[in-house]
């Protein structure tokens, strides 16, 4: 009986440390787990922000562009007008 009882003892322990095994498997592919998603976060972070300050530096060379599209706009009138004065003042003389 007490050999049984021995074995039985044996049995639960070797259960118990089977056990222990797996959580401590389970445990260690969670690390891994949360540590490839940690790295790929942090990948996601920082192309996040390369995207944001792009969008930034476009923002400002659209708005310089269109500044200069609208500088270019009033000259271009101011031309114009120039031209037409000209124009009235050779027909005013004919």
């Amino acid at each position: 009986l007490t050999a049984e009882l021995e074995r039985y003892k044996d049995q639960v322990r070797i259960l118990k440390e089977g056990n222990n095994v797996d959580k401590i498997s389970d445990s260690c592919a969670q690390s891994m787990e949360i540590g490839n998603l940690k790295q790929t976060l942090s990948e996601h972070l920082k192309e996040k922000e390369s995207l944001k300050q792009t969008v930034t530096l476009l923002k400002n060379d659209f708005q310089i562009e269109e500044s200069r599209n609208i500088d270019r706009e009033l000259t271009l009138e101011k031309h114009i007008k120039e031209l037409n004065n000209i124009v009235f003042k050779s027909n005013q003389s004919v």
